[in-house]
């Protein structure tokens, strides 16, 4: 126990000053740093106004009239010159001016249910459109809780290497002592000072991994780059998981399942559409027309009529040059393609889940048999201290000790790691991200 208070004491300065740095910062937790990237994530924003655009082509104009307004007005002006019979010019000037207006009703009584289909179309688009957001929404969900995972594991990583870096500085200590009272040559103290500087260059080349870490977090979170924020949490698996759920889940709730369902019913409605091009349309036409004309070259100076007119108009198609029938084979083929591509998805999302799950099983076994291997090696390691205190253990076996317990400590922190984010795209494959 003398030798890990010593330990503790050496790293007590560094985790001291970083406190000290952190006083004045932000901690945030996943929920947070997951609620600040939905309101300012420019991925969320673009996606949301898209589904906007979406939301505003849901309207009923398949169903309504239509209802316009003409008007025309136009002046003219000839100049006339005429030579006759007796061999003198004569000139005019002839002014006409024109007016013509009219309003114009149309309203589609049948069109082979195209209206119909149109409409549905419209609320699957929607739908689709909810799908893509919701798969963007889950993908930066992902994105901030592996971020926010990773940093934790490097901060874990950073802690462990200050801790093998107090050992380090133990160990030259001694070396130097029994060099300066001369029982030790100078080649010991030397290599522990080459092993003290090798393990602080890890050290901060670790710190400068987490500090890039925190600033690919506020990228996904959008907020400034210069902010102060600190994470501080731990690192727990779902060990309940389990595969016959997820791949039931994703199934069903998986987005771009979803989304690929919805796309099956455009193609169903496109085919409907294309068909309903061979039936006859009936509208329901009216109009109202003014028209005002005035000219010198007529006897009546001016000419003035309006009236109104309504009626039913019948279109039947007889023959479009196999137009008609060609859309309806290609909307057919189509909607085959939609639904093998998503018999295909299914199968490549089954796939990926079986492979991601044997993954996550692996790294969870990992982190119960390096946990292990780090208690055995922490234990040779307060033992090897001891005597290489007492003097009856070379430096060489002493740093073999060292790096034993460094290797199995930073495999189990990567494999609880790894075992995060295999079960987060476990859960986003589900659709039960969030």
């Amino acid at each position: 126990m003398k030798v890990v208070t010593k330990i503790i004491i050496t790293s007590f300065f560094l985790t001291f000053f970083s406190f000290a740095i952190g006083q004045n910062s932000r901690v945030l937790t996943l929920e947070e740093c997951i609620s600040i990237a939905m309101d300012q994530n420019y991925s969320i924003i673009i996606s949301d106004k898209n589904l906007e655009i979406i939301e505003n082509n849901v309207t009923l104009a398949p169903f309504l009239p239509t209802l316009s307004l003409t008007s025309r007005y136009t002046d003219s002006k000839f100049n006339n010159r005429n030579l006759n019979q007796t061999g003198d010019r004569e000139r005019s000037t002839v002014n006409s001016s024109s007016i013509n207006s009219g309003v114009s009703f149309n309203w589609r009584l049948f069109d082979g249910f195209n209206m119909f289909a149109t409409r549905e179309k419209q609320l699957q688009l929607l739908s689709q459109g909810e799908y893509a957001f919701k798969s963007t929404v889950e993908n930066l969900v992902l994105k901030i809780s592996s971020q926010f995972y990773y940093i934790i594991s490097l901060t874990n990583q950073v802690n462990l290497l200050q801790e093998v870096v107090g050992i380090s500085e133990i160990r030259y200590n001694q070396a130097l002592t029994r060099y300066n009272i001369g029982s030790d040559s100078g080649l010991e103290f030397k290599q522990a000072k080459i092993y003290l500087n090798s393990d602080s260059s890890r050290l901060m080349l670790q710190q400068e991994n987490l500090k890039n870490a925190y600033i690919e977090l506020y990228n996904l979170m959008n907020i400034p780059f210069s902010s102060s924020c600190i994470i501080k949490d731990t690192i727990c698996t779902d060990r309940q998981l389990s595969l016959d759920y997820v791949i039931q889940s994703a199934m069903v709730n998986n987005s771009k399942v979803r989304g690929l369902i919805n796309g099956e019913q455009i193609a169903l409605l496109d085919l409907k559409i294309a068909k309903s091009q061979r039936y006859p349309t009936l509208d329901l036409v009216a109009s109202y027309n003014y028209n005002f004309s005035e000219s010198q070259m007529f006897p009546s100076r001016f000419n003035e009529a309006n009236g109104y007119n309504w009626g039913l108009s019948l279109s039947i198609p007889i023959f479009y040059g196999g137009e008609i029938s060609r859309r309806v084979r290609n909307a057919a083929i189509s909607y085959e393609n939609s639904s093998l591509l998503i018999e295909k998805t299914k199968q490549d999302i089954e796939s990926e889940i079986m492979q991601l799950f044997n993954m996550y099983n692996h790294n969870l076994r990992l982190i119960d048999f390096e946990e292990e291997n780090r208690q055995s090696a922490y234990m040779n390691l307060d033992a090897a201290m001891e005597k290489y205190r007492l003097g009856s253990l070379s430096g060489i076996e002493f740093r073999d000790y060292q790096l034993s317990y460094l290797d199995a400590s930073d495999r189990k922190l990567r494999a609880i790691y790894q075992a995060k984010v295999l079960e987060l795209t476990l859960k986003l494959l589900a659709g039960d991200l969030f």
